[in-house]
């Protein structure tokens, strides 16, 4: 809880700083952010070339919509993934006849000559597990999934980004957890 404090409140000020023009600030703010934000976004397309380009397209948005944030109307975590998560809605738009089912074996066979092929085959088998848990929630339950466990916001966060209470997201996230349990199963 208080590393979590010390954390937004670090993210708050390099904000601040990069409004001022500091690219130190901003290039600490992504190296901060970046393995997060691929994380979301490759959680939400399956795809990490699109991953990439959206992680890309991201940070663009933020080095260009700096100015647009504002410290008096909450924090910068809520802010930046507020932009993070419409920019991934705004790919689904573009491209309509996508979706997450289509995208999903893009990405998924690796170049095992590079690694370990028993940790990929591992990894692989983890990451098609938690592909058909993802399927079987409703999308709703996918984006507090996300939020949640990928990007690993706090309950107030969250709160913010999907206008709902604290108190029925934490219902919401207890009733998720027990459904991946029996999922499981």
């Amino acid at each position: 809880m208080i590393g979590e404090h010390l954390e937004k409140s670090a993210l708050n000020r390099l904000a601040n700083e990069m409004k001022n023009g500091n690219q130190k600030a901003a290039a600490t703010v992504y190296l901060k952010l970046v393995e997060k934000v691929f994380g979301f976004c490759i959680s939400r397309v399956g795809s990490k070339t699109v991953a990439e380009d959206l992680t890309q397209d991201i940070f663009l948005k933020l080095v260009n919509r700096i100015g647009m944030y504002d410290a008096k109307k909450g924090d910068f975590v809520v802010w930046f993934w507020q932009m993070a998560r419409n920019t991934v809605i705004d790919y689904y738009r573009r491209e309509k006849t996508l979706s997450f089912s289509d995208l999903e074996n893009e990405s998924e066979i690796e170049n095992i000559a590079h690694g370990n092929p028993g940790v990929e085959f591992d990894r692989k088998l983890e990451r098609e597990e938690i592909k058909k848990l993802l399927r079987s929630l409703d999308e709703e339950e996918q984006e507090l999934f996300r939020l949640r466990f990928v990007v690993e916001l706090s309950y107030k966060e969250i709160s913010e980004i999907l206008d709902k209470s604290e108190g029925a997201l934490r219902v919401a996230v207890n009733r998720l957890k027990k459904k991946m349990q029996n999922t499981k199963k």
